[in-house]
């Protein structure tokens, strides 16, 4: 086996996968940011979920709103629903795995707020449950999806948006996902701090 072809071939796939996103999501990103922008400077907050490696990027995009992407800047209300092991264990124990996320959304969850969710398989009934409890309490939705993510898309409503990836491969989805994440913390940066570099 040649490694440096691999090597080549694995960034040279991944170059063409971000082609592809720039060609097709800017649109649906620049509206994701302007819903998260509003729920933000309204008072709301972001509650991220994610199934798989989903779950990963929904918690980092959550760091990065608590925390900072490049620029200094006060913290933003975010929270991730995947992150506390405690409350996961809990729920999973006391009612059932389904609620896991849903349990939390009805708990904290509020009109205005945002739920972001990273769903990269759409067979995920904590993840569906999540989408149907956010509804209940009038939160607006971005999802981050997948084609195999059937099931979710076709939960999402006309007042959702939904950010499609389509795309096979962990690697390649999960990079164009990361690639999002920062687009979106970027653009949310601009908008509530004026940053126009």
């Amino acid at each position: 086996m040649d490694y440096q072809e691999a090597i080549y071939t694995q960034f040279a796939q991944s170059f063409e996968s971000q082609q592809y996103a720039l060609e097709t999501l800017p649109p649906f990103i620049e509206h994701a940011a302007k819903v998260l922008f509003n729920s933000i400077a309204n008072g709301g907050k972001v509650v991220a979920v994610g199934n798989g490696t989903g779950a990963y990027i929904s918690q980092y995009f959550s760091t990065l709103l608590l925390d900072r992407m490049d620029r200094e800047r006060p913290g933003l209300p975010a929270v991730s629903l995947t992150s506390n092991g405690n409350a996961l264990l809990a729920i999973t124990h006391n009612d059932s795995y389904h609620d896991v996320f849903s349990k939390q959304i009805t708990a904290i969850g509020n009109p205005g707020d945002v739920l972001f969710v990273v769903a990269n398989k759409g067979n995920t009934s904590p993840i569906i449950q999540a989408i149907q409890a956010a509804h209940e309490r009038k939160m607006n939705i971005v999802a981050l999806t997948t084609p195999d993510a059937k099931n979710v898309s076709s939960l999402t409503s006309r007042d959702d948006t939904e950010i499609k990836i389509n795309l096979t491969g962990t690697a390649r989805v999960q990079e164009v996902q990361t690639t999002v994440v920062h687009a979106l913390v970027d653009l949310l940066e601009r908008q509530l701090f004026g940053y126009d570099d």
